[in-house]
């Protein structure tokens, strides 16, 4: 977990005014912790996977692996509860990245197509969809979500039916 739900400590400390559990929040925060959401933790709490959740971690990392560009749909790689929790976790931690409902990636992949991305657009000039998809060797089911997260980010811009590099490169 991020840390301790705010919701369950304001249970269980049983504060029900809420000037006075923000005022304790923001006291804990000038010290040695760190709101994330809706959890407090401290500065220095690092979340790891329980032990018997390791060898799903390694599945998850295997099948995101195996088609870095063009990794099976999510309902694939979390057939079950327990791949759920996993796959929440390294979303949770930044070491996977959604880019759709159906659609994950291993962030260093995320991050090696957004570069490879940038840097056909800046060799080639504005690109379609199939031409990046292509270019990729990836498939339209992850190429699309990944432009529209990349025009939200300002790394590219859709211009009729193109990709132009965006304002953030």
């Amino acid at each position: 977990r991020a840390g301790l739900d705010l919701n369950e400590l304001r249970s269980t400390l049983r504060v029900q005014e809420s000037n006075v559990f923000e005022a304790l929040i923001a006291d804990l925060c000038v010290k040695d912790f760190i709101r994330k959401g809706s959890a407090i933790a401290r500065i220095s709490h690092r979340p790891v996977l329980p032990a018997d959740l390791e060898p799903v971690e390694r599945k998850i990392r295997e099948s995101l692996s195996h088609k870095p560009f063009d990794p099976p749909p999510r309902r694939e790689i979390e057939p079950d509860r327990r791949a759920q929790h996993v796959l929440r976790f390294l979303i949770d931690s930044g070491e996977v990245i959604g880019v759709s409902p159906d659609a994950v990636l291993l962030r260093d992949n995320f991050e090696h197509m957004k570069a490879r991305i940038t840097e056909f657009i800046s060799k080639h000039g504005p690109a379609t969809v199939s031409e990046l998809r292509q270019a990729l060797e990836s498939s339209r089911r992850i190429m699309v979500p990944l432009l529209e997260r990349l025009d939200r980010d300002g790394v590219t811009r859709r211009v009729e039916d193109k990709r132009i590099l965006g304002r953030i490169i």
